[in-house]
């Protein structure tokens, strides 16, 4: 499994390692090198007597209620089209103010 580690150098000399996603999981060294290894054996011994299960959460949707309410309304897809428009114009102006 890959995950992402964040290396950051701090003013007195050490590298940090932070497993992103995991805040309780850092590690310091001297290198990146030294870091990444002892955030290996943090993540290992977090996990030594755990275990991920599965969690089915119950209960009404909300957002259910509304699923599908607009299915047979014959602006929805124009009003798509008017939507996707809007953005693309907006990200547009965006990149031409960054420039």
């Amino acid at each position: 499994m890959m995950m992402h580690v964040l290396i950051e150098q701090k003013p007195e000399g050490k590298v940090t390692a932070s497993l992103l996603g995991w805040p309780d999981i850092t590690a310091e060294g001297t290198t990146e090198d030294e870091a990444v290894h002892a955030l290996r054996h943090a993540l290992a011994a977090h996990l030594q007597d755990a275990k991920i299960v599965p969690l089915e959460v119950s209960g009404e949707q909300p957002w259910l209620q509304t699923a599908g309410m607009f299915r047979d309304d014959r602006f929805a897809d124009e009003l798509d089209t008017l939507i996707a428009e809007h953005r693309r114009e907006r990200d547009a102006e965006a990149i031409s103010s960054a420039e």
